[in-house]
């Protein structure tokens, strides 16, 4: 009976723990589609809107990666993509991912957002951390 007790507790940590997980994730998803997608449907992205240039990447240490670009008119944010997500929006034309992980590959590029309407991304660079 007591082993019963101990594997139910663990059940329902997981169960919680998923839960919230989950609720995050939803409304960051949310918060990101919401933004993507234009007045008026379509793809979600306006290829009419210019990619950010002079888009550099360079690692600085094994536990952060620095990127910068030049701004695209009237751009009031940018999106970074790091690999499939988005960990990050900013509204200056630098960032500073710190949240990197020692040995290990990242493929980055941006988007800017005019008058909340996405960009197309720039083009990728990758980078592996030392």
């Amino acid at each position: 009976m007591k082993s019963l007790l101990v594997a139910f507790g663990f059940l329902s940590l997981t169960a919680i723990s998923c839960t919230k997980s989950d609720e995050s994730l939803q409304t960051n998803q949310s918060e990101i589609e919401s933004r993507r997608k234009p007045t008026g449907g379509g793809s979600g992205v306006d290829n009419s809107i210019p990619q950010p240039t002079g888009f550099t990447v360079s690692v600085s240490g094994s536990t952060q990666v620095n990127l910068s670009w030049n701004s695209v008119p009237n751009a009031t944010s940018y999106w970074i993509y790091r690999d499939t997500y988005v960990p990050a929006i900013v509204s200056s034309t630098n960032y500073a991912d710190r949240s990197v992980s020692p040995g290990t590959t990242y493929t980055y590029a941006i988007a800017a957002v005019v008058n909340s309407v996405l960009g197309p991304k720039s083009a990728s660079i990758t980078v592996t951390t030392p």
